[in-house]
This record gives C-alpha cells, structure tokens and sequence, in this order.
C-alpha cells in the first residue's frame, strides 16, 4: 500500500566498524527505544506529490486495522485501503480490484519492515554488506524476506539506524523509494519527504508532507470501499469480432466517432492512439513512460467520461495516449480495450461465432473448466506448464502468436529449451520491437488441456514487458483461440471451454522455425 512512511525510529544510533546483522539489529533496537516513540491511536497524513509533469495531493488515513491512501493529481486518481486484514487498489478509473497475488506479497513485506518486525525475526533477514547511495548516505543492506512475502531490501542508515531506501523487483526492473528528512510528531517519527523511482529518474514521483494529525478521529466512511464502475447495460450484449492479422479487433463510439480498438487482455490501460486525441480534440497531460515491448515515454492522460461498445457504456475517467503505430505489425488501430473493460464487465470471447459477449460482472452463466487467475497487477496471469515446468503466464488475447517465454523463466530452468540457433525473429508492441528466437515447445499444459508442438517466440529484451521478472510468458491467440473464453476479473476466474475447432496440435505438421 503506497503511502507516507511513519516508523517510530531513532536517531544517533551508531553503526560498528565490522557489523554483523546481530548488532545492526541491536542498535537499531536499543536507539528506538530510547527515542520512547509510542503507538498512536490513529494517524492521517496530507502532502503534495510530483513527478512525470504533473502535480497534485495525497492523503492517508490509519486507525487500528484499517488503512487508506489517496492520490490525486487532476486527471488521474488512484487509492488504496486495507480493511480488516484485507488490501484492496482502485485504479485511476475507479476498478476496485482485492489483492490477491503478487502485489499482496509484496504489501506482507512492506508491512513487516514497516512494523519493524525484521528486528524481532531476525531469521527472515539476510545481511548482505555495506553500501553508498548515490546521494552519499552509508547504509546496511539487508534482504528481507517475510512468510508469504515478497524479498526486498532495506538500506539502514549507518550514522541514524534509520531506514534510508527499500528496494524490490518490479516488472522489468529494480524500484526504489527513498527516504528523507524524518521528525517526530507527537510520539512518532514520520518521513517528511521519499522519492518512488524505477531507475528512470524523468519519471520519479516525489512525495513531500505538509500536515500530520496523531490520535484525532477518523470517521468511520472514510474505510468504506467506493462503489466499483460496472458496464452499463441492463441484458449482455454481443458485438461482432473482426478477426485479421491474428488479432482480434472491437468497434467502439467515442464523442459520437467510430474507432476500431483492438481487444487486449495483456494490456493494462485503455488506450488511445495519438490520432484519435487529435481527432477528438482532447490534449494530453503529463507524462507517461510504458512497460511494452520496449519501455517508451507516452504522449500522456487525457479525462474520458466512457467508451459505447455496442449498446453499452463503459464507464471511465481517463485513458492513456500513445503511438500505436506498428503495434499489431502492419494494420494501423484506433486504441487498445484493455484491463478496464476486463474490470468493469463480464466477457466472453467466442471464435466460433467470432462475437464477444459482455455483461455485468456475474451475469453471464459460468461455460467450462475454471481457472483461478491473479489480476494484482491489471493483468490475467494464471500457473500453467511448459514442458512439465510450471510458470506464471499471462493471457493476452492481444498477442497474435501461440507462446512467448520470457528470460526469467528461461533462467530458471536451465537447458529446458533449447533455441541457440533458432531463426530470429521481432515481437511487436507498445513502443516498438523485441528480438526474440522462434523455438518449437513440446508441451504446453494449462490447466486439464494438453497442447503439443507450440511454437514459441523465446524473448531476448532485458526490458519492457517481455522481460517481466515475475512471469514465465505469455499465451497469446494461437493457443487461446481453441477455446470460448469467459473472463471473470470480478471473482478472480476465467472460463474456458473447448471451441468447435479444438486442436491440440498433436498430429500437427511441425514446420521449420
């Protein structure tokens, strides 16, 4: 849970000239308790926030349990909360989506080293050695990986004992939050100024405080959920798919206008291309940088009420404007209908009858074997096998082809595919191409279906997307096409039943890569 970082920590604690992780420990503890920092009863915070040309406010709420954290600058807006035990993200369109996966592990971590808990459970702490950061602060490095958690590592301050940065993996890359300037208020040490960063420090976002209330009460609406935006349409409703260029594509009304989106459950944002802004007479804000094939900086945000798909209303707040050209290869497109659609309906995808059919959450009659899939990060990524090897997979009805395997997953199973030699080939996406070798995989298993001779594109990108440290890859429509899929982010499941033209490939004619 993103949010201003309030730890109750000393000051003047003195590093050792040899420290072992028993004494860093120790200093740390004995510091803290003679700063006689106490519990408060409850804590609200209001600052302002910086970063990628815009600015705007955040606001955080704790009493007991329960936890909210709210950011604001102008066209974007996106919270988080914790109720009871339980942490739920609202995206900038208002998508209220409950913490299940990736990013709950990573907030169990965030929790423990917050709570100063790696002092008193040493046995989840690994000291790695001595530091500088750049900006000439010394530092401890220790790795802490909590039960159930996520690693990541702490910088503790060799002259404060006070925790300086926390950094951890996040898609393609290291992240990192920064720490400065901390001061008690009424009995707790609270960080007046941090700085978020992936390592591309024009998009660091900077958060500074202005106001600390302790112990003043909370009322009790402000730990309530918003309602989470559903399609608007009364019956579910079934538009057709244009399928080409192995993709499948959506007509869509924006301000009375026509546009051809393409349909991307791989896709995080609603996007729009550059021309439809200029079309639609909307101006960028800020700006953005992207996770695709490549990581690019966006054109920006612009304010968007909603988006007709048929006879229903999508609604939204904002979409992303970027440069799609080339993003499905030749075939110019509109946009991109990704996770906030996903988010806010009930889909299905038929090849048979080349429709979708959407509807409100819950509404449409579960067709076919389940999957339980983790949605934490606006994607669907569920556990499959590839060659007996399980890995996490995204489905990304916007990928044209049967598989990508990323590095990671490459990495961790050593000599599992072989593809020196393999013919090379490019992957389209946002922000341009990957270089990627084309591999036969004997087997791929997803779920109770069992596919044979799938070709895959083994990614060779270090960033982007196609190098997610987290994922093993990416089943694209050349695998997902033999079933009618019903994706259900609302309950956390997705539907596949096997389409009329099911083939798995065993009897396939194997062509040279």
């Amino acid at each position: 849970m993103a949010c201003a970082l309030a730890l109750a920590l000393p000051v003047g604690a003195r590093a050792q000239s040899e420290p072992t992780l028993a004494s860093i420990l120790a200093s740390r503890r004995a510091a803290r308790a003679a700063l006689h920092t106490r519990e408060p009863r409850s804590t609200e915070i209001l600052g302002m926030v910086s970063g990628a040309a815009l600015q705007g406010i955040f606001h955080s709420w704790r009493a007991g349990d329960n936890q909210r954290y709210d950011e604001n600058t102008g066209v974007r807006k996106e919270a988080t909360f914790r109720l009871n035990g339980r942490e739920y993200a609202v995206n900038e369109n208002g998508a209220v989506r409950e913490l299940r996966g990736l990013l709950l592990a990573r907030q169990r971590t965030e929790d423990f080293i917050e709570s100063d808990r790696f002092v008193d459970q040493p046995q989840y702490d690994r000291f790695v050695g001595e530091q500088q950061l750049p900006d000439g602060r010394d530092v401890h490095v220790i790795v802490v990986t909590p039960p159930q958690g996520q690693s990541e590592t702490i910088y503790i301050d060799r002259k404060t004992a006070m925790l300086d940065r926390v950094a951890y993996d996040d898609t393609d890359g290291t992240a990192t939050e920064d720490y400065y300037d901390y001061k008690v208020f009424a009995g707790v040490l609270i960080a007046q100024r941090s700085v978020e960063s992936n390592g591309d420090h024009a998009f660091d976002l900077m958060r500074e405080i202005t106001t600390v209330f302790i112990d003043r009460p909370i009322p009790p609406d402000t730990f309530v959920l918003p309602p989470a935006p559903a399609i608007q349409t009364a019956q579910p409703v079934t538009v057709p798919l244009q399928m080409h260029d192995a993709h499948d594509y959506v007509r869509v009304r924006i301000l009375g206008r026509q546009y051809t989106f393409l349909l991307d459950s791989g896709a995080q944002a609603i996007v729009l291309d550059a021309h439809v802004a200029k079309d639609l007479g909307l101006t960028p804000q800020g700006q953005l940088e992207v996770a695709g094939a490549q990581r690019t900086g966006g054109l920006g945000v612009v304010a968007l009420d909603s988006i007709e798909i048929g006879t229903a209303s999508l609604p939204i707040r904002m979409v992303t404007v970027l440069d799609l050209r080339g993003v499905t290869g030749a075939e110019p497109i509109d946009g991109i209908l990704g996770y906030p659609f996903f988010a806010a309906a009930e889909v299905r995808i038929d090849p048979d009858s080349e429709t979708l059919t959407f509807a409100k959450p819950g509404a449409l009659k579960p067709e076919g074997t389940v999957f339980d899939v983790d949605s934490d990060r606006e994607l669907v990524e569920l556990q499959a096998k590839v060659d007996g090897a399980d890995g996490r997979f995204v489905i990304d009805t916007g990928n044209g082809n049967e598989l990508l395997v990323y590095g990671s997953f490459i990495r961790a199973h050593e000599g599992l595919i072989q593809y020196a030699g393999g013919r090379f080939a490019n992957n389209m996406g946002v922000g341009g191409s990957v270089s990627a070798v084309g591999v036969m995989v004997d087997q791929l298993d997803l779920g109770p279906f069992r596919f044979f001779n799938r070709y895959a594109n083994v990614m060779l990108g270090t960033q982007g997307a196609f190098a997610d440290r987290f994922a093993a890859g990416n089943i694209g429509l050349g695998v997902l096409r033999n079933f009618i899929l019903t994706v259900d982010l609302a309950n956390a499941k997705l539907y596949a039943r096997p389409a009329a033209h099911f083939d798995d490939g065993r009897y396939r004619t194997v062509r040279q890569r």
